[in-house]
């Protein structure tokens, strides 16, 4: 990405932050390090989609495309206005939906989505109320299936979601010094899947 386009989706993602904090997990964009890491965690085959919840400016949904995962094939889904709007100047070919991750199910329904591998959340899952927690984290492990994964990344070393308590496998898949703040990358699959 060139030196102006960084600035430019540097200062979008700090303007949205200043207009609402606690939607945003930190106050600059995620880096080239995290998505990669992200990215080597994703199970996807052709035909399948993967679902970006909390799109951002699109630092993950970039690093997955680097990976070699298609456009075509991503799902992103971001609730602030100016966000969905940039994701979906910069993400042509991709889905990019504005709306809530609480109703993920109705969204994939509505644009005919069917078999989804992966779902990753950059949403903010520590301070969030259990309620919504609850249902973006029971409603995405049922759209993924008992061979799918969950991917959460997060600034805490403790799991941001009581996986146990939503009757999830959960491993810590990933720590990324590089950076700001370092990052977790947590890894979510069915309580029936020993193997993940």
């Amino acid at each position: 990405m060139q030196r102006i386009e960084l600035f430019k989706e540097s200062e979008l993602f700090f303007k949205t932050w200043l207009r609402s904090p606690k939607s945003m997990g930190s106050i600059i964009p995620s880096s080239q390090s995290l998505a990669k890491k992200i990215a080597e965690q994703v199970i996807w085959q052709p035909g399948e989609k993967v679902v970006e919840l909390g799109g951002g400016t699109g630092a993950i949904t970039q690093g997955l495309v680097d990976s070699g995962i298609p456009r075509e094939a991503l799902v992103v889904v971001e609730l602030d206005e100016k966000l969905h709007k940039y994701l979906s100047t910069r993400f042509m070919g991709a889905t990019v939906v504005r709306g809530d991750a609480t109703k993920l199910d109705q969204i994939l329904s509505k644009h005919g989505v069917r078999k989804v591998s992966t779902i990753i959340s950059g949403l903010p899952m520590v301070g969030m109320p259990d309620g919504f927690r609850e249902a973006i984290y029971k409603g995405g492990m049922k759209i993924v299936g008992p061979k799918g994964v969950m991917l959460q990344y997060s600034y805490s070393p403790i799991s941001p979601i009581p996986h146990r308590r939503y009757g999830l496998n959960a491993k810590l898949a990933g720590f990324v010094l590089n950076n700001m703040p370092p990052a977790y990358v947590w890894k979510y699959t069915s309580a029936a899947d020993r193997g993940a």
